[in-house]
C-alpha cells in the first residue's frame, strides 16, 4: 500500500459511512439506474462543483449505490467490490471515491464527506529536457513525492527531447522511482520563436505547455492535472486539504501587477496590461491573476483549443512585451493558462493557500505541504539565494550533478529547515540511485 494513503486519507476511508439520503427517487432504465434527489438535499459545502438534476448510474455505479446504506465505510465498500468483481483494489479505490463524490455532489447522500476523502485522481506533471541540469532536479522532485500520494495519484514526467530515446542516467532515475514518462517536442530546438531568457535555450517555457498537452492524452476527463516546474519539492507531508479538486491557479505577484513584465527591473516599467488585452478580446473582467502551479481537469486539458490558446497567448505576450519595450520576456508563459481558461469559458479559482503559492526565498520557515520553488539564486538579477540566507547556487549545477556534491556539508550549513530538508532529499535520491 502506498504510504500516502496512510498519511493523507485512510481515516476518511475507514470512518466515513455513506448513506442514501431521504426522498431520493430512482428509476430503472434498462441496465441503468437514474437517481433524482430532493432539492433540499443538494447542500454539501465541502464537496465541489454544482449539482445536476439527475444522476445516471451504470451497473458498477449501482453496486456502489446499493452499498451506501450507512453501515459500510468506504474502505469496506471497496473491499466488498474487490472480492465480488475480482478487480484490483488500487484501481478500484479512486473509482469508488469518484462515484461517491458524484452522489454527494448531487444531494443523494446524507452527511458531508471531506474533500480529501472524495478527491479526484491527480496526476502531477513536470516537463524537462534530457540534460544533466534536469537530471538531479527531477530526482529530487520525485524523491519529495515518494510515499506521499494516495492510491490512484501519480507523477508523470514529460521529456522534451523530440521523441528521441532518453539517456541512460535519466532512464535510471525513472526506473528507480518507478515513474511514468512520455516524450515530447522540444521547442527550444525546433522553434526559433521561444520564450526564454533573452530568447536562449536555458528556459524553454513553451515546453511547459507541451508537457500539459502530452499529459492530457493519458488521463481521464474526470481526473485532475497539476502542472509544476521541475525545480520544486514538496516540503514535509503532502497536505491534501489545500489541493483543489477543480481548475485553479495560485495568485502570482508578477501576473497581478497592473503591467505584466514591469516587475522585472530591467524592463523599466514596460509591459502589457492583461486585463485590457482580454477586454479588447471581449472577455470583460473575468480574469483572475494567477499561474505557475496550474490545476486543470482532464476534460479541460484535453480541449485542443484550450492547449492551442495557451500557446497563442504565450507567443502573443512575448511579442507584445517586446513591442511595448520590455527587454526581459521570459515570463510570457506564466499567465497563459489562466488567460486560456478565460477565453474558453472555463471557471477557475484563484488560490490563496501559502503552501501552493510560489514561495519567496526570503522565507525563514514553511508550512508542511508547501510546494517550494527554489527558482532564485545569487546569479539571478535580484541577487538572492534559493533559500533564506543561502549562498548555494543552482546555476553551478547545469553540467555538474548536485547529487555528487558534499550533500552532508551542504545540509549542515543550511540556514532554514526547508533548506536542510532539500539537501536531505538530495542525499536520499543519491543513495537510491547509487543502489
Amino acid at each position: 500500500m502506498n504510504q500516502g494513503v496512510v498519511a493523507g486519507g485512510v481515516d476518511q476511508l475507514t470512518t466515513y459511512l455513506p448513506e442514501q439520503a431521504a426522498d431520493v427517487r430512482s428509476f430503472n432504465v434498462g441496465d441503468e439506474l437514474i437517481l433524482i434527489a430532493s432539492q433540499s438535499n443538494v447542500s454539501f459545502e465541502n464537496v465541489d462543483a454544482p449539482a445536476v438534476q439527475a444522476l445516471t448510474l451504470n451497473s458498477s455505479g449501482r453496486a456502489i449505490w446499493e452499498l451506501c446504506d450507512g453501515s459500510h465505510t468506504l474502505a469496506q465498500i471497496i473491499n466488498l467490490l474487490t472480492a465480488n468483481f475480482a478487480v484490483d483494489e488500487e484501481l478500484l479505490t479512486p473509482q469508488v471515491q469518484q462515484i461517491v463524490a458524484e452522489l454527494a455532489r448531487n444531494g443523494l447522500l446524507s452527511g458531508s464527506p471531506t474533500r480529501s476523502c472524495l478527491r479526484r485522481p491527480m496526476t502531477f506533471v513536470t516537463g524537462i529536457e534530457d540534460k544533466p541540469y534536469f537530471w538531479w532536479q527531477v530526482a529530487i522532485f520525485l524523491e519529495s513525492f515518494r510515499g506521499k500520494l494516495p492510491r490512484g495519484w501519480r507523477v508523470l514526467v514529460v521529456v522534451s527531447n523530440n521523441h528521441r530515446p532518453i539517456s541512460d542516467p535519466l532512464a535510471a532515475i525513472f526506473d528507480r522511482y518507478q515513474t511514468d514518462y512520455l516524450t515530447a517536442t522540444n521547442y527550444a530546438e525546433t522553434h526559433k520563436l521561444d520564450i526564454g531568457w533573452r530568447g536562449g535555450e536555458h528556459h524553454a517555457a513553451l515546453n511547459r505547455i507541451e508537457a500539459l498537452a502530452v499529459a492530457s492524452k493519458v488521463v481521464n476527463e474526470s481526473d485532475m492535472i497539476c502542472l509544476l516546474d521541475t525545480d520544486i519539492f514538496v516540503y514535509s507531508d503532502l497536505n491534501l486539504d489545500i489541493i483543489p479538486n477543480h481548475c485553479a491557479v495560485p495568485r502570482n505577484w508578477h501576473i497581478e501587477s497592473p503591467v505584466f513584465f514591469s516587475t522585472v527591473d530591467a524592463n523599466k516599467g514596460h509591459g502589457v496590461d492583461l486585463q485590457k488585452l482580454l477586454q479588447a478580446m471581449g472577455f470583460g473582467d473575468e480574469f483572475k491573476p494567477g499561474g505557475v502551479n496550474v490545476f486543470v481537469s482532464g476534460a479541460v486539458a484535453k480541449s485542443e483549443k484550450f492547449i492551442a490558446d495557451c500557446f497563442r497567448f504565450s507567443q502573443a505576450l512575448f511579442l507584445l512585451g517586446r513591442a511595448a519595450g520590455a527587454d526581459i520576456t521570459w515570463m510570457a508563459e506564466m499567465p497563459c493558462f489562466a488567460l486560456a481558461m478565460v477565453s474558453n469559458g472555463v471557471d477557475y479559482d484563484l488560490l490563496e493557500d501559502e503552501e501552493i503559492l510560489v514561495s519567496s526565498c526570503d522565507e525563514k520557515s514553511l508550512r508542511p505541504g508547501t510546494f517550494y520553488h527554489y527558482y532564485s539564486d545569487p546569479r539571478d538579477p535580484a541577487g538572492r539565494g534559493a533559500f533564506h540566507g543561502s549562498t548555494w547556487c543552482k546555476q553551478d549545477h547545469r553540467e555538474f550533478d548536485l547529487l555528487q556534491s558534499d550533500l552532508v556539508s551542504l545540509a549542515e550549513n543550511a540556514v532554514t529547515d526547508h533548506e536542510r530538508y532539500f539537501f536531505q532529499l538530495a542525499k536520499f535520491a543519491k543513495d537510491r540511485l547509487d543502489v
